[in-house]
């Protein structure tokens, strides 16, 4: 059997088994988009590098929530909050079993949107529930340090 060949049926044999295991009962669903994502580095609480295999490697601003800057912090409280913030994301992160990406548009500052989910849950709303956090959907962002002081 000449290698094309071979290849050929190889290639067929993949695709009827990926089929055939995304319809059956009782087999996991076929991978998402999110499936082939890392984060790489936690830059803060809020950005992180990644690597995507249908993207490859870019910096992701992470939706839903915002942290305090740990670049340029207004005050000392905020520079403290966002310290923590980037320290709970790190510890998501590195105990994180799966990682779900949600790609979406690139931010001002050519930054990919990324809605970032870590063994099912949002890590916005963990962030936000542990008050490392505020909801954020884009616009004026809060002023951390008359929100701490």
């Amino acid at each position: 059997m000449s290698g094309s060949l071979a290849r050929f049926l190889f290639a067929g044999s993949v695709a009827v088994v990926l089929a055939a295991a995304s319809c059956t009962p009782g087999l996991p669903p076929a991978p998402e988009q999110g499936d082939a994502c890392r984060v790489t580095n936690v830059v803060d609480g809020d950005t992180v590098d990644m690597t995507c295999a249908t993207e490859g490697r870019f910096r992701a601003r992470l939706t839903g929530y915002d942290t305090p800057e740990s670049y340029q912090p207004g005050c000392r409280e905020e520079a403290e909050l966002a310290r923590r913030a980037t320290d709970r994301l790190r510890q998501l992160v590195r105990n994180a079993a799966r990682v779900d990406a949600r790609l979406g548009g690139i931010d001002r500052y050519d930054r990919r949107l990324v809605q970032l989910r870590l063994d099912g849950v949002d890590v916005g709303r963990t962030l936000i529930a542990e008050g490392l956090a505020v909801r954020y959907s884009g616009g004026s962002r809060i002023d951390w340090c008359a929100r701490l002081t």
